[in-house]
């Protein structure tokens, strides 16, 4: 790996500080009118939002208010309205460059197929080994040094298949570290984890964020994703409904509406706002 990502610390460190005062305008993703449907459900609807760059910024919202479907649509892994920009770049030129990379759902990964968690890490350095996939020195390097930090060396020649939860969360993410991407995106991945788990992904996130990298994270867990993130995404119904530091976004009003439906008070941001 390029560079050694150390544990960092929680959010509003003096990095971050430091990252802000150089580079105040810099963008990580930015959508316009971002809007996806599937048949005729529409699981977001006119997202318009600029993600600054080396921070973690939480996706948060109850189940079908468009958090998945907004990795996706960034990836553009599914059809989607609105425009698309990461770090500059499209979707796809950012993926070719290796700028971006992704940990999914535990659901949308087959746990049956005959890979190691090696294999799996490895597959993070595809992008760099050219077409006959042939891995360097530095390839090498880079897959040991991810499968060491996210503690996975004595389960490295193990069938991805038979590892607990936590430890498939932690190989897919080993495997987005080895890409040495500038955006990490992840989709819930702390769900049915276990402590062990949960404490060595949330130290590595911290870690990119503290060596300028930016982190997109789905988080179900409100009091974990406040203490985790820099920033909040609150939807709602597909919708954005506020952009902003989490004591900001998760205020109890903008919790209940979020979670229970309530109707927004007045002056609160409505769809698509952005974070002033």
């Amino acid at each position: 790996m390029s560079d050694r990502i150390g544990t960092g610390s929680t959010g509003g460190t003096s990095a971050a500080r430091m990252r802000d005062a150089a580079a105040p305008d810099a963008v990580a993703v930015a959508t316009e009118a971002l809007g996806v449907r599937y048949g005729e459900v529409r699981a977001l609807s006119g997202v318009t939002v600029r993600i600054r760059s080396g921070e973690i910024t939480g996706l948060v919202g109850v189940n079908g208010s468009g958090k998945s479907s907004m990795l996706a649509a960034v990836l553009e892994r599914v059809p989607h309205e609105g425009s698309v920009r990461i770090l500059g770049r499209t979707p796809a030129q950012a993926r070719r460059a290796g700028l971006v990379a992704s940990v999914p759902q535990a659901e949308a990964v087959d746990w049956e197929f005959p890979v190691t968690v090696r294999d799996v890490v490895t597959t993070g350095r595809y992008g760099r080994m050219g077409v006959l996939r042939i891995a360097r020195r530095a390839d090498r390097e880079a897959v040991e040094g991810a499968i060491a930090l996210l503690g996975l060396e004595d389960l490295a020649d193990r069938q991805i298949g038979e590892l607990s939860g936590g430890q498939r969360k932690r190989a897919f993410v080993a495997r987005a570290i080895a890409q040495d991407a500038q955006l990490m995106l992840l989709d819930e991945p702390f769900a049915g984890v276990d402590r062990t788990s949960e404490a060595a992904i949330g130290a590595v996130l911290r870690g990119l964020r503290d060596r300028g990298r930016s982190v997109v994270i789905v988080h179900h867990d409100l009091t974990g994703v406040a203490e985790l993130v820099d920033r909040v995404l609150l939807l709602q119904r597909g919708r954005l409904l506020h952009h902003g530091p989490p004591a900001e976004a998760l205020t109890p009003e903008r919790i209940a509406e979020a979670f229970g439906g309530g109707r927004p008070s007045r002056g609160e941001p409505r769809d698509g706002a952005e974070e002033r």
